[in-house]
């Protein structure tokens, strides 16, 4: 049997090529590209996506999204299946060896609670990583590290960088001084596709010059992703690198993407202008997924001056190493892990300026973006160190060919997708053997401490006194209305908001009617009539009072007078 992996997920754009309708930036293309090739996986038993339910109100828009990250030979057999959020303590009732794949260390003290609240068999979590700076990611894993530690747990690194960061974070920030993370901290860095980013030559160059309208003789240097300095890589020092680099008419820095920070195309153009660069300085704002290998294709090297904590690993460098291109790349976070210094490209020394005191205090209700923006300005990627990089790539071929063979070799050998899913793969199974070995009582130490982790709100605590009173199962009674004998006679319907299916057990409402409808008359006692559907049915006494608020809304029930009398309120004599 297959692994079956269980996501929690908010949105079902994430199963679309190139996460179509969420906003564009490596997290959510990331976690996309990731779920579709679980999907895809063979080996994967099943797919399990428990959503919003108002993702869940349209089956064919569900069947769509299964179809599209399917081949033909899984369609058909349970391999995609989605649930919404309220079915999850049922789906997980059926002791199952699971994994619980975590999009982001924001959601993991949620996830584990989940799992140690709902899960009857062994299910570790393995929890995603992309960017780790934002400040709405401590609470959670301050959260996690006070936690009893679960050693089948595991965040996963895609960076020893990345790593790294975590474990400064537990040690004296999020914890006590020499603290150790209360999970696992694996190492298991991004996947890419080989086969649609593919191995640059002359003709295929030509081409895509062609087709893309870019000059047809010299050498691009080419940038792609997203155009911002606040969470991205600050471009202004590129472009005056370039320009010192060189005066070559057929040399070209070619700039492509999406523009997160409004007008900073424009600067560009300013500043290239002021430069000197002319038509030399290629700005292409916006690009299509499918167009993203052509404008690799079209280039001679790649360069990604990054300076953002934001930037975690480089989705676009593995794609450009994919496609056979030297990389020029700040010798910063996952970046150095990629670039292999002199082999297959050059790593530019990047320095932290200490200063931030200000904006670590501040960090709280600083908005996230500007935050980096503050970071990324301490960061000083070597502008020396990045002209000679690009001067000695522009101006020897024989380099730049040596380099992006050995690209593409290491791409191939280390990132593509079915190297990726194999480590994804032993690591599971290596979690899920642990799991299997955890004692009783550290079972139930973890399943004590759910609660602190996941802050279930207690509704009719806090709020309950909004209420004239709260119905007292012992207390109150209930019998069929008119409109209620109608519904049991098929004279009338029972509506219900679509939105509150997925708590609404057909079960449950039908042995409720025929407890009331052999009553006839006769009051039932809300207590008596929980505990007889309870029995009935397997559900708890808590879900079928719950059915009777819902059939109490439609008027099909009515509450004995004596409950309804107003309540005594303070001030009043009572008689």
């Amino acid at each position: 049997m297959g692994h079956i992996v269980s996501v929690v997920l908010d949105h079902l754009e994430f199963l679309s090529p190139e996460a179509a309708g969420l906003p564009v930036h490596g997290a959510n293309l990331a976690t996309s590209s990731t779920l579709r090739r679980f999907a895809q996986d063979q080996r994967l038993e099943a797919l399990e996506l428990f959503l919003p339910p108002s993702e869940m109100l349209d089956p064919e828009r569900l069947q769509r999204a299964a179809h599209s990250v399917l081949p033909p030979e899984r369609r058909g057999h349970g391999a995609v299946r989605f649930h919404p959020f309220h079915a999850l303590p049922d789906v997980w009732s059926d002791g199952l060896p699971r994994i619980l794949f975590t999009l982001d260390p924001e959601w993991i003290a949620r996830d584990r609670y989940l799992r140690d609240r709902f899960a009857a068999g062994p299910m570790p979590v393995t929890c995603d990583t992309h960017a780790l700076g934002p400040h709405r990611l401590w609470p959670p894993l301050a959260r996690l590290a006070d936690a009893p530690p679960v050693a089948y747990d595991s965040i996963v690194c895609i960076s020893e960088a990345c790593r790294e960061a975590l474990r400064r974070a537990f040690d004296g920030f999020l914890a006590e001084p020499g603290a150790v993370p209360p999970c696992r901290l694996d190492l298991l860095p991004r996947g890419v596709d080989t086969q649609f980013f593919a191995q640059t030559d002359p003709a295929r160059r030509a081409e895509a010059r062609r087709l893309m309208g870019l000059p047809e003789r010299g050498q691009i240097a080419l940038f792609l992703g997203r155009v911002t300095p606040y969470d991205k890589a600050d471009l202004l020092p590129l472009l005056r690198a370039f320009a010192r680099a060189t005066d070559r008419r057929d040399d070209f820095l070619l700039i492509v993407g999406e523009e997160n920070a409004p007008g900073y195309f424009r600067r560009l153009r300013e500043s290239g202008d002021d430069l000197g660069l002319g038509e030399r300085l290629i700005l292409k704002p916006g690009v299509k997924g499918p167009l993203r290998p052509l404008y690799f294709s079209a280039a001679d090297l790649f360069v990604f001056p990054g300076d953002s904590i934001q930037e975690s690993f480089g989705n676009t460098v593995i794609e450009a190493m994919a496609c056979g291109l030297p990389t020029i790349v700040s010798d910063w976070d996952g970046m150095r892990d990629l670039v292999v210094d002199g082999e297959t490209g050059i790593l530019v020394a990047t320095w932290w300026v200490p200063g931030t005191g200000r904006i670590d205090a501040l960090s709280p209700v600083t908005p996230f973006l500007t935050e980096h923006l503050f970071i990324a300005q301490s960061v000083w990627v070597d502008s020396s160190v990045l002209t000679e990089a690009l001067r000695s790539l522009l101006t020897s071929p024989g380099t730049r060919e040596r380099m992006g063979g050995s690209a593409r070799r290491r791409a191939e050998q280390e990132y593509d997708w079915p190297v990726a899913l194999n480590r994804w793969h032993a690591l599971w199974s290596e979690l899920l053997e642990s799991a299997k070995e955890e004692t009783t009582v550290e079972a139930e130490d973890r399943r004590r401490y759910a609660r602190r982790l996941g802050l279930p709100t207690p509704y009719a605590r806090i709020f309950s006194h909004y209420a004239s009173g709260v119905l007292e199962p012992d207390g109150h009674s209930v019998r069929l209305s008119e409109a209620g004998w109608e519904v049991v006679e098929k004279k009338a319907s029972l509506r219900f908001y679509d939105e509150t299916l997925p708590i609404l057990h057909q079960a449950v409402v039908d042995a409720l009617f025929e407890a009331l409808k052999q009553s006839r008359t006769e009051w039932i006692r809300v207590a008596d009539l929980s505990e007889d559907a309870a029995r009935g049915t397997g559900f708890g006494e808590e879900d079928v009072r719950l059915h009777i608020a819902l059939l109490l809304k439609r008027d099909v029930l009515e509450m004995s007078s004596s409950s309804n009398r107003k309540p005594t309120t303070k001030g009043e004599n009572a008689q």
